[in-house]
């Protein structure tokens, strides 16, 4: 395990209570940022896989851009970097029950929902939908017992 200048081993793991020796530790006791609290997520099981799948893949993606075509970015690569910090911070969310939602993760996480509805032709399946069973309630409504 790798350790700090002080010898003791780092924390693996910071989203647990404190394993510190120290009555008092040294941490900050409100968000610094400005951003608001952290919020307590409530995730179903299912749920969490899939979000965890997806940030992952999608970090990973954003981590291969980065590293294959860092010179021919069509976005500021500044911006990447902040939706990457993002993405991590959604996945330690995960793992930690909790998030501070700042604007950029709110961001990166609204533009990953409109990359899947788009992608999946959300709107388009939506109609569909809606069509089809305005008609079958309509048909279902006329029917003969």
């Amino acid at each position: 395990m790798h350790q700090d200048i002080s010898g003791d081993p780092l924390r693996a793991n910071a989203c647990g209570p404190p394993n510190h020796k120290e009555s008092a530790l040294l941490m900050a006791t409100e968000n610094t940022k400005g951003d608001g609290d952290a919020i307590s997520l409530s995730i179903p099981a299912g749920n969490e896989a899939f979000l965890r799948r997806i940030i992952s893949a999608t970090q990973d993606g954003l981590h291969d851009e980065l590293e294959r075509f860092g010179d021919q970015l069509h976005e500021p690569r500044s911006k990447m970097l902040l939706e990457d910090a993002a993405y991590a911070a959604l996945l330690e969310g995960l793992d930690c029950g909790r998030v501070v939602p700042d604007s950029e993760i709110l961001a990166t996480l609204a533009r990953l929902a409109e990359s899947i509805d788009r992608d999946n032709e959300y709107g388009r399946v939506v109609f569909e939908h809606r069509a089809i069973h305005d008609l079958l309630g309509q048909l279902a409504g006329m029917a003969p017992q």
